[in-house]
Parts: structure tokens; C-alpha cells; sequence
């Protein structure tokens, strides 16, 4: 079993902390060795190029991650392993494909996992229930999207698009700590490190509904290249995508059937830093509109990111509110102004496409999210008393 506590920060490894250097090319261990217990990492990278950390158990589920460590910048993740084993760790320079991995071997005896707050694991298993609720609305949805595409109905299809995605949206945080099947239904072609690996899920089929033009190359923050364009003209038939369209309703199928199983686990400190990691969604590519790069339906993504977000963090208010109801007031008030800013855009049964939405607006929309998640960082260690 396995918690993880994690930050980014300029500091240097400790007596006792495993040392690990990124590059572009390498994902280098002071170590490979552990024992069994609190395992502490320390990652700096000295790429040029933004990275992620992250801890895989032997299931190859995330057990722990560090995102956004900046070059130059050190990250820390801290990792209970109460079972000995092999793990695997991966550095991920770019944020993008599989990333570069290393195997890491904990000894020792089996040790009983830290105690979680009887409140805290009774608010994950509320949680769990909604996102179980999600991944039926999610498989449902989906199916009707898949026919209307297979079907040729294209323009239901492009009209089912933002609504589909939204139940998908709002649990990333559980949906990523399966790290096989969240790329194949979620990733963007940068993930593909330029056609280096299949494209697959959502964003494959998005491209098709909406073909990417030679103008677009290179605007609103070069989402969209040229290599991508080119794919598309050759890789997006329709006998493909119908291809494509049967495997993602496999793989959302496959989500379900996992999360719905009664022995499945959510590693607590992904439960308590999920409401953060849902806003930080938005803020790391998505604000930038790499997300939903051909539909620009990138607004209903904003909005199922603060869903879920507020759901997690009703679960938890009880416990914030206890301790900091001062912090909670905060956050409750920074919820409001950034789903104020987003349904500024709002239309009838939809939203805007991102496209119309002015770089000044898209700052604007960004500084709330960035105070927002400046509160949500605190909520972890308040609730688990650290």
C-alpha cells in the first residue's frame, strides 16, 4: 500500500532521500534501492524542458506524481511503500509520451499503512460513489457518440462532443492513476511525441470532426503543427476513425469495469490533492487552448474541471471548515469567481468556442484559477494533520 505527499520547490536532496536528475535524454537514480516505509524523492531537473515524476506500483497504477517541475526547479514526492517489491519510476521531460523509466526495488519487511482519519476515508468513499455515478453517465454518453460517428451523422456527433467529454473531465484524478488507459481515451497529439506512438481516444476522433487547416498552424499558442496537420490529411479516414471510435467506447468500457470493482483503491493523498490537481488541469495547457485544439470546445472542459473539483471539495468541507473555516470562506468565494468567469461564455445548452475568448479574457480566467489553486494547495495537510 501506498501515500504520497508532493511539492516543487528549490531545494536540495537530504540524508536519505533518493536523488533523481532529469534531462531530455535521462531519468538518472542516485539509487535504485529502497527500503520499506516513507521513501523520499528529490528531482531536479536539469533539462531545458518542463517535467513530471511520477511512482508506478506493480499493478502500474500512479502511486505518487510530481507534475510542472520547471527547468532549474526541484521537485519532492514522498512515497509510503508499506509492501516490498519492484516499482517503477518515470521522469516524463515535456509532459508528453510514456516517459523515461527506471525500475526501483524496496526491501524489507511489510510495514501497516498510516492511519487515515476515519472522516477523511468516509468522504473518499462518497467520492468514489460520484465518480462511479460519472462513469456511468460517461459510458452512456460516449455510446451515443460513437454511433452517431460510425453513423456518419457527424453534425450530432460535433454536438455531443463538449457534453461527452464533460463526465470524463470531471474525475481525471482517478481516471490518470491508470496510466495505460487515460492516454488511450484522453491524449493529445503532442502525447504522440509527433506520430512517434499511435494517436488514440477523443482527441483522434475531435480531429476528424474537425479538420485542422494550414491557417492554423501555429496560432493561439502554436497548439496546433504542422506535423500534426500532415498526419491528419493521411491517418483520419473514416474507416479508421470508426476503428478508433469502437476502441475508445473499449477503453471507456474498460475504466468503468475497473473503478466499479469493489477492491478498487484511490490512493488517499490523490483523493486529498485532487481538488487542486482538477484546476491545475486547467491552468497547465488548457487555458493555452492546447486542449480541444480543433473544436475549441475547450470551455466545457473548464467547467467539468471545477465540477469535479467542487465536488471533492464538498466532501472535504466538514474537516477545512473545522480547522480554517477562514480558509474555507476563501475557496468557497474563488470557486465562485472563477465559474463566473467561465459562464461569462456561456450560451444556451453550451459554451463558446474558445476561439472568441481574447488573450486578455484568457489571462484574466487564469489569474483566478492561479489564487484559486494557491488555496486548494493548503487543503491536503490540513486535512490529514501534517
Amino acid at each position: 500500500m501506498v501515500t504520497t505527499a508532493a511539492c516543487t520547490e528549490k531545494s536540495k536532496a537530504g540524508a536519505g532521500d533518493i536523488a533523481v536528475t532529469s534531462t531530455e535524454s535521462a531519468c538518472d537514480l542516485a539509487t535504485e534501492s529502497a527500503a520499506t516505509g516513507n521513501v523520499n524523492f528529490v528531482i531536479a531537473n536539469q533539462g531545458s524542458k518542463v517535467t513530471e515524476f511520477y511512482v508506478f506500483g506493480n499493478n502500474n497504477r500512479v502511486l505518487g506524481e510530481v507534475e510542472n517541475i520547471g527547468p532549474g526547479v526541484q521537485g519532492k514526492l514522498t512515497v509510503e511503500i508499506t509492501d516490498p517489491g519492484t516499482y517503477e519510476i518515470a521522469c516524463k521531460p515535456g509532459m508528453v509520451g510514456n516517459g523515461i523509466r527506471k525500475q526501483l526495488t524496496v526491501t524489507g519487511a511489510k510495514k501497516a499503512k498510516t492511519e487515515v482519519p476515519t472522516d477523511v476515508t468516509q468522504a473518499e468513499q462518497r467520492y468514489l460513489d460520484y465518480v462511479r455515478q460519472q462513469l456511468d453517465g460517461l459510458s452512456g454518453q460516449t455510446a451515443a457518440f460513437v454511433a452517431a460517428v460510425k453513423s456518419g451523422d457527424l453534425d450530432t456527433a460535433r454536438k455531443q462532443f463538449g457534453m461527452t467529454r464533460t463526465f470524463y473531465e470531471r474525475i481525471e484524478p482517478v481516471a490518470e492513476s491508470f496510466p495505460d488507459l487515460d492516454p488511450k481515451i484522453d491524449m493529445r497529439w503532442d502525447d504522440t511525441e509527433n506520430g512517434a506512438q499511435a494517436f488514440t481516444g477523443f482527441h483522434r476522433i475531435e480531429r476528424f470532426l474537425w479538420p485542422p487547416q494550414q491557417s492554423e498552424v501555429g496560432e493561439k499558442g502554436d497548439a496546433l503543427t504542422q506535423a500534426d496537420l500532415d498526419n491528419a490529411k493521411t491517418a483520419d479516414t473514416k474507416a479508421a476513425i470508426d476503428t478508433e471510435a469502437d476502441t475508445l467506447m473499449a477503453n471507456v468500457t474498460a475504466l468503468k469495469t475497473e473503478v466499479g470493482k469493489p477492491d478498487f483503491v484511490f490512493e488517499t493523498q490523490s483523493f486529498v490533492k485532487g481538488a487542486q490537481a482538477l484546476i491545475d488541469e486547467i491552468a497547465r495547457t488548457k487555458v493555452r487552448g492546447e486542449e480541444d485544439r480543433y473544436s475549441r470546445t475547450d470551455l466545457w472542459d473548464f467547467a467539468a474541471n471545477i465540477d469535479g473539483s467542487e465536488t471533492l471539495i464538498a466532501e472535504l468541507q466538514p474537516m477545512i471548515t473545522a480547522k480554517d473555516p477562514k480558509l474555507m470562506d476563501k475557496i468557497t468565494a474563488q470557486f465562485q469567481a472563477v465559474r463566473d468567469g467561465i459562464n461569462q461564455f456561456r450560451g444556451g445548452d453550451g459554451y463558446a468556442s474558445y476561439k472568441t475568448v481574447t488573450d486578455d479574457q484568457r489571462k484574466a480566467l487564469s489569474d483566478k484559477i492561479d489564487v484559486l489553486s494557491s488555496s486548494l494547495s493548503q487543503v491536503p495537510g490540513l486535512v490529514l494533520g501534517q
